[in-house]
């Protein structure tokens, strides 16, 4: 009987273990680094005067000055998993007013690729995540890019 409490209570402590690390925060900064190229494209959704609209800004051309500062940004910024992260297929329905794509390069191919929107889902490498203050993120960059 004793054996089988003790089995009971380590499977518990490691669930939980596994429970914590799994929805640990993650920081942004993994997804780019000093030698990478970035692009992005910021958009702004919405409906004027009954039409539906997107408004949207190519970043082709990041100066160091403007990639370091974004990397800065990333260093700052965290997301976590869901128990959806683990099926998700990278779409998601509720995007908010404002998105940004982030694409990350190494020389000669994408290597990660960022989609923040402002209800706080973020999708990377096609799995969805959540991002406290992630409409915030969004206003920095756009600040940066200025």
């Amino acid at each position: 009987m004793k054996k089988k409490i003790l089995c009971l209570v380590v499977i518990v402590i490691a669930f939980l273990i596994c429970c914590i690390v799994y929805f640990k925060p993650i920081s942004l900064s993994d997804v780019a680094e000093d030698n990478n190229q970035i692009k992005m494209v910021y958009s702004e959704l919405g409906v004027k005067n009954g039409e539906a609209y997107i408004d949207s800004v190519d970043y082709q051309d990041i100066t160091i000055e403007q990639k370091n500062t974004i990397l800065a940004l990333l260093d700052k910024y965290t997301y976590r998993r869901t128990i959806g992260t683990l099926f998700s297929n990278g779409s998601t329905s509720d995007l908010g007013d404002k998105t940004l794509s982030v694409y990350v390069y190494d020389d000669v191919s994408l290597i990660n690729s960022v989609f923040a929107t402002s209800s706080g889902k973020i999708v990377i490498n096609e799995k969805v995540y959540n991002m406290e203050n992630a409409e915030q993120f969004i206003e920095q960059i756009i600040e940066i890019m200025s």
